[in-house]
């Protein structure tokens, strides 16, 4: 299916690996791609490798080779800089930790537990406009009254 694009071999084989990540991860139950217990749902699969190869998939580089890689190390991170930025950080929990039990539950769940707003309005059941203006309205709170260290981080940041 991937080679009918216009695909040359190894583009394809990118294609159907990226068509494999794409059904694992989005599809929860297998019954969705498969017509019967024996037959897999070749439209459902043609249209996610389609999707694929509009989007591009098969032309970004992924791998990239070992040695231009700079990871660095603990002592290339400056002091001021690491200071700076847990003042910042811990000024924004100090913050967080005065709020109304919602708003500081919802900051938790959405930036310490990384989940999404869509993630979290289906486990709660509140509507994702009450969480958007949750989250929004925390994140200004924040702005506003961090602005010196955010500052003093970006300060810091650029002369390292």
């Amino acid at each position: 299916m991937a080679k009918s694009f216009g695909c040359d071999d190894d583009a394809a084989n990118e294609l159907v690996q990226g068509m494999y990540l794409r059904l694992s991860k989005y599809v929860d139950k297998v019954d969705k791609i498969m017509y019967d217990k024996n037959n897999v749902n070749t439209y459902y699969v043609y249209v996610t490798l389609r999707n694929l190869f509009l989007s591009g998939y098969h032309k970004v580089k992924k791998d990239l080779p070992i040695e231009n890689i700079n990871v660095g190390s603990v002592e290339d991170v400056p002091f001021e800089y690491e200071t700076a930025f847990d003042k910042l950080i811990s000024k924004i929990e100090k913050i967080v930790g005065k709020w109304y039990w919602y708003d500081k539950k919802l900051w938790e769940i959405h930036f310490k537990q990384e989940k999404s707003m869509r993630k979290i309005a289906s486990l709660t059941k509140i509507s994702l406009s009450s969480i958007f203006n949750t989250l929004k309205n925390g994140k200004e709170k924040i702005r506003s009254e961090v602005e010196q260290e955010w500052q003093n981080y970006l300060k810091t940041k650029k002369d390292k």
